[in-house]
This record gives structure tokens, C-alpha cells and sequence, in this order.
């Protein structure tokens, strides 16, 4: 949107189109993060080995060291064709890991659930699955080498995080001990969950853009239009076009989806400023019955 706005003579189609192929990358970067149990086990084997190979090993060094390496998550994620040959197909390799995995295991050694898990000399499938998904958690959540390592490998990073993030802990849930079932999400799945969303919400701001900033306007008396931030106008045309033409989310979600993505796109002030303006703009909207809202919970 913000492409298509700045653009003097905008082409929507191109924007649709690179709008789309977004999603390609989003698929890369979850083949990508499937394959990061395997290659951090690289690392633990290679400590272990060091380890063991000293005169008097530490036996509450070794514990940790031994659970990560019999995980069986991990034994079916580094055996899966498939994650290995999209590896290779979209050349896709970690490189200068040590540090970041270094400092990944001593942030996991501080961690109550994985201490608790290598205290134990057996686990069962499930615990393997939980703690991997632990393992994701302070990777992608409260690492900030790691996010610094993925920011400067794929510049799609901040933007599809999350819907990353939900896919891997998703192929987790549903994985099986002997590496069988539909347990990964497919490029196609990844598309057709988002993709008509996407489409129906680009095209629908674009032609309704008269109509939502008159919305915005009437309710901004105090500033002109072209005076508020552009990122600050299209997250509040996109959320006003959301909440009108999508009768199936809550208008409370639409609103706290487009303040999220205010922190991360806009200035320190905009949080405030796009929460008053929608919320006047809403129940102006609702008390003349222009907002249509379907399903359980949903009819106000």
C-alpha cells in the first residue's frame, strides 16, 4: 500500500503482483527455520564431543548436551527429503553460526523448562516436540544476535515473522515419531491461507480511498489530510477498510492489529493518534448501521 501510494503513476497490478510474490519469501524463510534444529545440533554435537574427551567430564555440562542431541523432533526434522532438498533447490545455507548459537545454548541453559527437561535421562515424543518449540521461543522471541542474524539474511524478516513463527510451531504440533503424516506446511497451504485476504484488502482500499479519508477527515477537523503521515493514513484506511468489508473479524482485532503495525511503521505518537481517530470513525459507523458484522460474538 504505502509502495502503491508513493508511486507518481501507480500500477496496481505490479504492486499486486509484488505484493504476492512476498508470500514466496515467506515460505523461504520457514524451510529456512525448520532447518535450524538440525544445523544447532551441529553445534551441541561438537560440544559434546569436546566434552566427553576431557579427563574429568562435567556431568551437568554433558546432561544438557546429551538431551539435545537424542531429541527425536530434531532426529526427524534433520532426516526430512523434503526440508533438505528445498534446502538445496533455494540454495539456502547458516553460515557464521557459532557465535549465535554459543549464545543461544547458554540462554537455553538458563532456561527452567529445558533445565528441568535435561534432568531427565528419557523423553517421550511429546516432551521432545515441547521443548523444541521452547527452543523456537528463545531463538525467535529473546535473542538478539539471532534477530540481528536474520535481519541481515533476509530482509523479510520483521514483516514475516509471525506468520513464520505460527507455521513452524503448527509442523510441530503435527509432527509424528516416525516422520510421517502432512505434518509440513506446503507453499501452497501458506498462500491460500493469506492470500485472497491480502488481494480483497489491497484492492478494496485502493477503491474505496475516497470514501475512507473522507471518513478520516471528518473526524481530524484539526489537521489536513496531507498533513497526518502517510504510513499513519494508509494503516487507518486499511484498518477502516477492514473493519467494514470483513464481517467475520471483531472490530476491537482490527483495530489492535493496525496499532501493532503503528509501532512497528510509524512514529512514537501514532499509537494514540490512530487509536482516537478509528474509534471515533467506528461508532459513528455503527450507530448508522454501516457496519455488518456476522457470527457468534460478532452481532453488537
Amino acid at each position: 500500500m504505502y509502495a502503491h501510494h508513493q508511486d507518481g503513476n501507480p500500477n496496481r497490478t505490479m504492486h499486486e503482483r509484488a505484493m504476492l510474490r512476498s508470500i514466496d519469501k515467506a515460505y523461504e524463510l520457514y524451510i529456512y527455520l525448520l532447518s535450524l534444529p538440525t544445523e544447532f545440533r551441529f553445534y551441541i554435537d561438537k560440544e559434546l564431543e569436546k566434552q566427553t574427551s576431557k579427563y574429568f567430564p562435567t556431568e551437568e555440562i554433558i546432561l544438557p548436551l546429551q538431551a539435545m542431541h537424542n531429541n527425536k523432533c530434531i532426529a526427524v526434522l534433520e532426516k526430512s527429503d523434503e526440508i533438505n532438498s528445498r534446502m538445496k533447490n533455494l540454495k539456502l545455507h547458516w553460515t557464521g553460526t557459532t557465535d549465535l548459537f554459543k549464545n543461544a545454548w547458554n540462554d537455553l541453559n538458563q532456561n527452567e523448562a529445558f533445565t528441568n527437561y535435561s534432568k531427565r535421562p528419557n523423553h517421550s515424543f511429546g516432551e521432545d516436540k515441547k521443548i523444541l518449540s521452547e527452543i523456537y521461543q528463545i531463538f525467535i522471541a529473546e535473542s538478539d544476535i539471532f534477530e540481528k542474524y536474520m535481519e541481515e539474511h533476509f530482509m523479510n524478516w520483521e514483516d514475516d515473522q509471525v506468520l513464520v513463527t505460527n507455521a513452524l510451531l503448527k509442523s510441530i504440533s503435527m509432527m509424528t515419531e516416525d516422520g510421517t503424516g502432512d505434518y509440513l506446511v506446503t507453499e501452497s497451504t501458506l498462500k491460500t491461507e493469506d492470500e485472497k485476504f491480502m488481494i480483497d484488502l489491497f484492492r478494496k482500499t485502493i477503491e474505496q480511498d475516497e470514501e475512507l479519508t473522507k471518513l478520516i477527515g471528518d473526524k481530524t477537523k484539526n489537521w489536513e489530510t496531507d498533513r497526518i503521515a502517510i504510513i499513519d493514513l494508509i494503516l487507518m484506511k486499511m484498518a477502516l477498510c477492514e473493519i467494514l468489508n470483513e464481517p467475520h473479524i471483531p472490530i476491537k482485532v482490527s483495530i489492535n492489529e493496525y496499532l501493532e503495525l503503528a509501532k512497528l511503521y510509524s512514529t512514537p505518537n501514532s499509537h494514540g493518534f490512530i487509536n482516537g481517530v478509528l474509534d471515533k470513525v467506528q461508532i459513528e459507523l455503527k450507530k448508522g448501521n454501516k457496519i455488518n458484522k456476522q457470527g457468534r460474538g460478532l452481532v453488537e
